[in-house]
């Protein structure tokens, strides 16, 4: 092997390195900022849920509706699928429905497997 396809072979060699490092990295942002942007959207609606339950308000409820309709954007099948059906558990004429709890419980631990996010229970 002479020198000069020596430094062919380490060049192109560099160039396949620096193509799959860029892959990578961009991969890495995406997984990022998609975990960001569904943080965002769940946090919110968490928010927004507490907000329409101590007002009662149609601003709350809009700010409510605004937090679903990103939700159905980024958020996983199974999170949208409990959003919905936490809506169906609303409480009726000042009373909880019997599934809202289990509901509401299930959303969350979605939230958590969507986002990856263990949860660390302390005894």
């Amino acid at each position: 092997m002479d020198f000069i396809q020596f430094i062919s072979a380490f060049g192109l060699g560099a160039i396949v390195t620096a193509l799959i490092q860029a892959w990578i990295s961009h991969q890495a942002e995406i997984r990022k900022r998609n975990f960001q942007e569904k943080k965002e959207c769940y946090i919110g609606f968490l928010d927004a849920i507490q907000k329409s339950d101590v007002e009662q308000t149609p601003e709350t409820g809009a700010y409510l509706a605004h937090w679903i309709n990103r939700i159905e954007l980024v958020g996983s099948a199974q999170v949208i699928f409990l959003c919905m059906r936490f809506f169906e558990t609303n409480p009726v004429n000042d009373t909880v429905h019997p599934d809202r709890p289990k509901v509401f419980r299930d959303l969350k631990e979605a939230m958590r497997k969507d986002l990856g996010v263990v949860r660390i229970i302390s005894s």
